[in-house]
């Protein structure tokens, strides 16, 4: 049953989807994604959280959320110094719920994470081709979040996952945790154990697709038009792991 939201905060100002602020009835605080976002982006978000929790992955709590449509019917039409819920929408949309006491990751922090995380976020985002973590001495988009109190890094924001245009040879320059994806690359026992927990993971996949609102697979209202990506095109970017050169340079 999704977490249905009482009320909307505001929006924030940071990425590209700009997600609205809200309350759930759970009393909990959400990032919600919807119209804006495109419903592509909601289901690249489901899918590649989903399966970065059961990769056991420290992500930040996600749901399916209910925007009863009056509420955004309130809201659609406010002139500007109000806040305006055009990007919003109603119905069923993406929520992430909201980790106190965290700020995004700064390059100075990156030496406290144990490089075990770091080999496997680096692993897990080059499995589902996403090459939206980045973040060096200049800045970058680490899309983590960082406890400085609790010392904990939280991972967030997988709508630019499945990227046709990512490689292993852009993501070893370009990844937040390039060095530690470059030792996978040189250690085959640590290949192997990644085989075995994406396979492991991957049997997941059917239900995972399976959840998802009907209405997220297509672009229009009237469910004419489908989202350009399918479920087939997700099977075969995760099935890339089974491939010899999967972790081989270029």
């Amino acid at each position: 049953m999704p977490i249905e939201i009482e009320e909307v905060l505001r929006r924030t100002e940071q990425g590209v989807t700009m997600p609205y602020i809200c309350r759930g009835t759970d009393g909990k605080l959400y990032y919600v994604k919807g119209k804006n976002a495109g419903y592509e982006s909601l289901v690249k978000e489901w899918i590649a959280g989903a399966l970065a929790r059961h990769m056991g992955l420290p992500i930040a709590p996600f749901d399916f959320v209910f925007v009863p449509v009056e509420l955004y019917e309130l809201g659609r039409h406010v002139n500007q110094g109000g806040l305006n819920l055009a990007g919003l929408g109603s119905g069923t949309l993406f929520g992430s719920e909201h980790i106190p006491d965290s700020n995004e990751l700064s390059f100075l922090n990156v030496t406290a994470i144990p490089i075990a995380l770091k080999r496997d976020i680096a692993a897990f985002d080059w499995w589902i081709m996403n090459g939206d973590r980045t973040l060096t001495e200049s800045g970058g988009n680490p899309n983590i979040l960082w406890s400085e109190r609790n010392k904990t890094a939280v991972i967030i924001d997988h709508n630019l996952a499945f990227d046709p245009s990512v490689t292993l040879n852009s993501q070893l320059s370009d990844h937040v945790f390039a060095g530690a994806l470059a030792e996978i690359c040189e250690d085959p026992e640590l290949q192997s154990r990644y085989g075995i927990r994406f396979t492991q993971v991957m049997s997941e996949l059917p239900n995972i697709i399976g959840d998802i609102p009907p209405r997220w697979h297509y672009v229009d209202d009237q469910e004419t038009v489908e989202i350009s990506l399918s479920t087939a095109t997700v099977e075969a970017a995760l099935q890339r792991f089974m491939m010899p050169d999967f972790w081989k340079r270029t």
